[in-house]
């Protein structure tokens, strides 16, 4: 703890300064996460693609969004999180479970 504050006091500049970016970094992601509505650039920090990407998906009608004035494009976090989840790929494991659950139902006339 001693050396930490030394080292705070020898380079005061640099080390408040840096402190004081990661602090702010910290309120803005915090800001961005409690945003209902979001616009194009935040959509694809969230979804972690390219802001082009997201205006294809936009034309091609494959990404929920609003256009309240015809031109910018704004986007609701949570239907965003369920367009994400809404996209799941099952493993190997349960679509043999599932295959072999029917089969035994076919067996027995209940399909």
């Amino acid at each position: 703890m001693r050396e930490q504050n030394s080292s705070v006091f020898s380079d005061p500049n640099g080390a408040i300064l840096k402190e004081l970016y990661e602090l702010k970094q910290l309120v803005i992601q915090q800001g961005q996460a409690q945003k209902e509505v979001l616009s194009a650039e935040e959509c694809a920090e969230l979804l972690g693609v390219s802001v082009c990407y997201v205006y294809r998906l936009t034309s091609e009608k494959r990404l929920p969004h609003y256009k309240p004035q015809g031109k910018k494009i704004y986007f609701k976090r949570v239907e965003l999180l369920d367009w994400l989840l809404s996209h799941r790929i099952s493993p190997d494991a349960e679509l043999t479970e599932h295959v072999t659950k029917r089969v035994r139902q076919a067996s027995h006339g209940r399909l």
